[in-house]
């Protein structure tokens, strides 16, 4: 079998966890035990995974490796890319990672940058959070066509059941009692290394516009004018 990558690239709270674990549950039920997922942020030496003759998943945010970014390009065979209101994105770093605005702002317009720059990829699909893709039984159908996979109705129904926010919520509260979860020192956060579920996942409102309870008058405008001018 041909080392296949899939890069799923996301803003900050645009739902790419959410996207992520669609793909990675698409790829399992039609190549039971051939994924590997992979969260890329620093350097990578991707030569480790040319040996591994498996479906390469990678979820990412921004990237601070030029080399790395340039590597994943070179083999991503599919990209799909989650977007959000960078406003919605600053305000919920400040909300949900306890990050102040400038960490979140710059976080958000590193991310960004490397969302866009591969938005018109030819391999790219793209998904907004605002239409609500989350939230759809036919992202799963529309992922399945674009990955080259014939998953059933019934089985795409069941993986659309799996990702519903009871049932992920679920899943996040027994991390701390699975085995193989990982846990940050610095905020006590229990992460799942295959699904990048983290605690800090659970108890989200989903709110669009959020940005307006959130930031200040003059937080909202620094936003605008740096990521939508």
């Amino acid at each position: 079998m041909k080392t296949r990558f899939i890069w799923c690239l996301g803003m900050y709270a645009s739902a790419s966890t959410w996207l992520f674990n669609a793909v990675r549950q698409i790829c399992l039920a039609s190549q039971p035990g051939e994924v590997t997922t992979i969260f890329v942020k620093d350097a990578v030496d991707f030569r480790a995974f040319d040996q591994l003759r498996t479906i390469n998943l990678v979820k990412s945010h921004e990237i601070e490796d030029e080399s790395t970014i340039v590597e994943l390009a070179q083999r991503a065979d599919s990209i799909l890319i989650s977007l959000r209101d960078p406003r919605d994105v600053v305000a919920s770093l400040m909300q949900y990672h306890r990050h102040d605005f400038d960490r979140a702002l710059q976080l958000t317009e590193r991310a960004s940058a490397l969302c866009h720059g591969f938005a018109k990829d030819r391999r790219t699909t793209l998904f907004h959070y605002e239409a609500k893709f989350f939230e759809q039984v036919t992202t799963i159908e529309r992922l399945s066509k674009r990955l080259g996979y014939a998953t059933p109705k019934t089985a795409a129904q069941a993986i659309f059941d799996q990702l519903d926010r009871a049932a992920v919520e679920k899943y996040i509260s027994s991390l701390p009692q699975q085995k193989g979860v990982l846990r940050a020192q610095s905020t006590g956060d229990f992460l799942d290394p295959h699904t990048h579920w983290h605690t800090h996942h659970a108890g989200r409102s989903g709110e669009i516009g959020r940005w307006q309870k959130v930031l200040s008058e003059t937080q909202a405008k620094e936003v605008e004018r740096r990521l939508l001018a």
